[in-house]
């Protein structure tokens, strides 16, 4: 849904349809989100947003209050997101970047232009589980990360539950709890003063210090009642099952969002006639860095450019067969799946694969919003090899 450059607006006509319809407040109704992974939601939720801090709060809002727990300033203008760190890089004004369980040359689109901005820094530090392709190209410096079999803390889902996580297994070699990670290189860094946390547990008392509707969410409760959704404002608030039942948090209504329809600039041409999206199998995950390594691969040994047997038979092609996918952007060879799931003028693939870098197809538009990139949909052509 928000792969598109009108994704915040997809959501926004979503969100109006069930204002219009009255499902909002009521037992299996809302907007409610299907993540694409575990903590996905508790992620930007604690501060992992540049606009926003922990709490979901932006920055102004609350910037009193943090700065007098932080003892340090808060910046008076937002960070920059993913995209925008690729622009600063590109354009020299960004020098250092700290990658923390995320492989950028892997997962983000138009891998041309990111590793043009990835060639122009300074460091490059990879802090992750293994050896991912960005700390193969680019990488100065590795931090071994803990896995979340490996570590205490807590994770946050679509339906704002709060749930402990618990260490299973001892970390294997040189593996650290990132937050152990990062308190140390502050610490090397003179201001340790600031990051002189003992436990994931403290950190989070923290958080709900500052977080008013996180405030009743100790993990000792949750360890008692499996999980917790907020807001929960005191010890003795059994949290919130659904929201909205009575009102909104800015009153008894709401109003409806404008949309102004905006076409996507990418559309076919004589020599890019197929239009290509992407997504995910069944049996990798997100950029394979984990599952690539399993023997998940046996099930699904690479990447398949799926095209309807209508566009199989005017191209001649057969099930297997290797072929060349081209955009603008660049080339990437893979097998042909023939498929009745896509419709004539449309193919899929998959972007698992190290061998094939599908990436490197993928067009550089993005949601106006969020700037989350387009995947769905990149003009291109298929040429038999």
């Amino acid at each position: 849904m928000t792969e598109h450059i009108q994704g915040t607006e997809g959501i926004m006509a979503l969100v109006n349809l069930a204002l219009i319809t009255g499902n909002i407040g009521k037992p299996g109704s809302g907007i409610n989100p299907l993540r694409g992974q575990n903590n996905v939601q508790g992620a930007p939720h604690m501060g992992c947003e540049p606009k926003l801090l922990a709490g979901y709060v932006p920055i102004a809002d609350a910037r009193e209050k943090f700065e007098a727990v932080w003892h340090v300033p808060i910046p008076t203008h937002p960070g920059l997101n993913m995209i925008d760190m690729m622009d600063a890089a590109d354009a020299g004004k960004l020098k250092i970047l700290w990658s923390i369980g995320y492989d950028i040359v892997m997962t983000n689109p138009n891998m041309h232009a990111t590793r043009r901005s990835m060639e122009k820094l300074d460091l490059v530090i990879v802090q992750d589980l293994f050896m991912n392709e960005t700390a193969k190209e680019f990488g100065d410096v590795f931090l071994p990360a803990a896995s979340s079999f490996e570590k205490d803390g807590t994770f946050m889902n679509g339906e704002r539950r709060l749930q402990r996580v618990r260490r299973a297994a001892l970390p294997q070699g040189e593996a650290r709890s990132d937050w152990e990670i990062v308190c140390d290189i502050a610490h090397v860094m003179g201001k340790g003063e600031h990051f002189a946390y003992q436990s994931a547990e403290e950190i989070w008392d923290e958080v709900r210090s500052l977080w008013p509707e996180g405030a009743g969410i100790s993990y000792a409760r949750m360890d008692k009642l499996g999980g917790i959704q907020w807001p929960c404002f005191t010890e003795d608030d059994p949290g919130t099952t659904m929201l909205h039942a009575e009102q909104f948090t800015h009153g008894k209504t709401t109003a409806l969002r404008r949309i102004e329809f905006v076409p996507s600039p990418v559309l076919t041409t004589k020599e890019y006639p197929f239009l290509l999206t992407t997504g995910r199998n069944l049996y990798q995950y997100n950029a394979a860095t984990q599952t690539a390594r399993t023997p998940n691969g046996l099930m699904h040994t690479t990447d398949y450019l799926q095209l309807s047997p209508i566009d199989a038979t005017s191209l001649g092609l057969a099930e297997g067969e290797i072929i060349r996918l081209r955009s603008v952007q660049g080339s990437a060879d893979l097998p042909v799946q023939v498929s009745d799931h896509v419709k004539p003028g449309e193919v899929y693939t998959t972007f698992h694969s190290t061998r094939i870098l599908l990436n490197q197809i993928t067009t550089s538009q993005h949601d106006r919003y969020t700037k989350t990139p387009e995947y769905k949909i990149t003009a291109v052509c298929i040429e038999k090899l």
